[in-house]
């Protein structure tokens, strides 16, 4: 019986000693991970290149583009789908703000650009076009519709001279 007791003790002064060094791994393991992801996150933010004094190199793009000039379209009449006799109709005078190089091609392809905006403005409903929201979107529709006409060519925005609603 005095033997059994003894045996005892010896288990737990080994289970102690295990405990401290599971203990001590995971402290050691937790600190190099904090500090590897550390210093790879100050590295990539750049932080050690301005405490260490390194120069990035910086690099950086001129674009050119000139003064943007508008082209006027020719005034446009259309009637709005309905499900009514009478239909309502659309008047609009259109300018188109673009680079001053690509105003040749605007011209050349003028007839495919208008046949584009008549038949978009052919598919609108007149509840879709009433109001500020109405008239910002039907811009935003049909700069999409001339970029889609002439493919390359970036439009910066249209203007509306005039639109009339009825």
């Amino acid at each position: 019986m005095g033997e059994e007791t003894e045996a005892k003790p010896k288990k737990k002064k080994k289970a102690k000693k295990k405990s401290k060094f599971t203990l001590a791994l995971i402290v050691v393991s937790a600190t190099f991970f904090i500090i590897s992801a550390g210093g790879g996150l100050s590295y990539y933010m750049g932080w050690i290149h301005a405490v260490m004094g390194w120069e990035r190199p910086q690099s950086s793009a001129q674009l050119a583009l000139g003064k943007p000039v508008f082209f006027p379209l020719p005034e446009i009449r259309t009637d709005l789908k309905t499900n009514e006799c009478r239909a309502p109709f659309l008047r609009a005078v259109i300018h188109v703000q673009l680079s001053p190089k690509d105003v040749s091609r605007l011209e050349d392809n003028q007839d495919l650009v208008m046949d584009g905006i008549l038949t978009h403005l052919r598919d609108q409903e007149r509840q879709d076009l009433v109001g500020k929201a109405g008239s910002e979107r039907l811009r935003y529709e049909l700069v999409q519709v001339i970029e889609n006409k002439l493919k390359p060519i970036k439009i910066h925005t249209i203007l509306f001279k005039e639109l009339v609603v009825q």
